[in-house]
């Protein structure tokens, strides 16, 4: 089966945003803080939803051969083979009006609880074993959640973890709460930083689809003499810490982005470089350490008050919350929550660049397309959703083929 060769990577971002005009829009703005190239806040000018739709929004009426170019496109990567004689029949016969039984039926197949796992997989960077870590058990969360039709919500909020057999273990962080993936060795080992930084800015953007800095409708940002002065910054002048001047982040505007960084670093300040919580972590700088990290393998606090520094205690999109359990249920219940899932469902299916930035109208669309028949749905749902979505399959249809559908 032949991939869709018109990826980011051949063409060049600004070329696949042109030829994906329906649902993707300009660049994303990046932010010298931010990873992975993810997009402030889904803020930057976008193609909105609909308008280079060319009047397309009946999927129905795509021809027996779009349709197949289609779902052909889609097959690999979320069951792992081509298209059925028995579906291409139906492709055959009924066009356009095949591809949501089709998606449906895929959601029931053992390989797309497998397609789950491989995308929690490649957007957390675990799988295998490390230092004698089981670092599957966020893909066994995800396959577990989609192969049991449960809430996607579950995998930041589920009190249980599973073994290669699917079987409940303990979770392994040690931790006196849960937060699905949030809280394996797996995630946390492959995610520590200095001051917990690519921890919580992975978190924001597996999960929300926000990089650093966000709008402050999602984040409020703290009050800036809580931090430590380097944080504070928001001009070269006002920087007075020589490691920040020197090349540390962005130096001088630090409070712009760690002004959020804060809020959501401090929920794994208890959490050491190999995963392991620790109840005596007290989040302040190891005096003759790395800046940014603390002693016996721990991170150092952005706060500079000592008894707030050793808190896990935060101000997490705008709630108050105790951890980081407390943190994911928030997180799950956010409107930025489901479209950041058809978002990702969308990168690992069209193998879409995370740079390139999709309108958040469209992913907000899809999010409540999604949750129009249960407000907890499951990941099957959110994809069905996604790729029955008419920008969508004219977004994808137009670059197979390179008509208009």
């Amino acid at each position: 089966m032949m991939r869709l060769h018109l990826s980011a990577r051949v063409m060049g971002l600004a070329a696949m945003a042109a030829l994906l005009g329906a649902c993707i829009g300009d660049i994303g703005d990046h932010h010298p803080e931010s990873e992975g190239g993810e997009t402030s806040g889904g803020s930057g000018d976008s193609t909105g939803p609909g308008g280079g739709t060319e009047g397309f929004t009946d999927i129905t009426t795509l021809s027996a051969e779009q349709t197949q170019q289609y779902l052909g496109k889609l097959a690999p990567p979320f069951v792992g083979r081509v298209l059925s004689a028995k579906e291409q029949a139906s492709v055959a016969d009924k066009g356009g009006a095949a591809i949501e039984p089709i998606l449906l039926g895929w959601t029931e197949e053992p390989a797309f609880a497998k397609a789950a796992r491989a995308l929690i997989e490649q957007r957390l960077s675990t799988s295998g074993t490390k230092e004698g870590v089981d670092m599957n058990l966020p893909g066994n969360l995800a396959e577990h959640v989609v192969a049991h039709d449960l809430p996607w919500s579950q995998l930041l909020t589920s009190e249980s973890c599973y073994d290669a057999e699917d079987q409940v273990i303990e979770c392994d962080s040690g931790a006196p709460y849960t937060a699905g993936v949030l809280t394996t060795r797996g995630y946390l080992m492959s995610r520590a930083s200095r001051f917990n930084l690519t921890r919580s800015s992975t978190m924001m953007r597996g999960f929300l689809c926000v990089g650093y800095p966000q709008d402050d409708e999602v984040q409020p940002r703290i009050d800036k003499e809580r931090l430590i002065p380097m944080f504070r910054a928001l001009t070269p002048e006002e920087q007075t810490v020589e490691e920040a001047k020197s090349g540390f982040g962005n130096g001088s505007g630090c409070y712009t982005c760690h002004g959020q960084f804060s809020l959501h670093a401090q929920m794994f300040v208890k959490f050491d470089a190999k995963g392991l919580w620790q109840d005596a972590a007290d989040g302040i700088q190891d005096p003759e350490g790395e800046l940014g990290r603390s002693l016996n393998g721990l991170m150092a606090s952005h706060l500079d008050n000592p008894d707030e520094a050793r808190l896990e205690t935060s101000q997490f999109l705008g709630q108050e919350v105790a951890n980081l359990s407390e943190a994911a249920k928030v997180l799950t219940k956010h409107p930025l929550f489901l479209g950041c899932a058809a978002r990702n469902a969308l990168d690992y299916g069209l193998m879409l660049d995370t740079s390139v930035d999709i309108h958040p109208e469209l992913l907000a669309r899809i999010g409540a397309a999604a949750s129009a028949s249960d407000s907890d749905p499951t990941f099957g749902s959110i994809f069905v959703a996604t790729f029955i979505d008419p920008d969508i399959v004219r977004a994808t249809v137009l670059s197979l083929t390179g008509e208009e559908p």
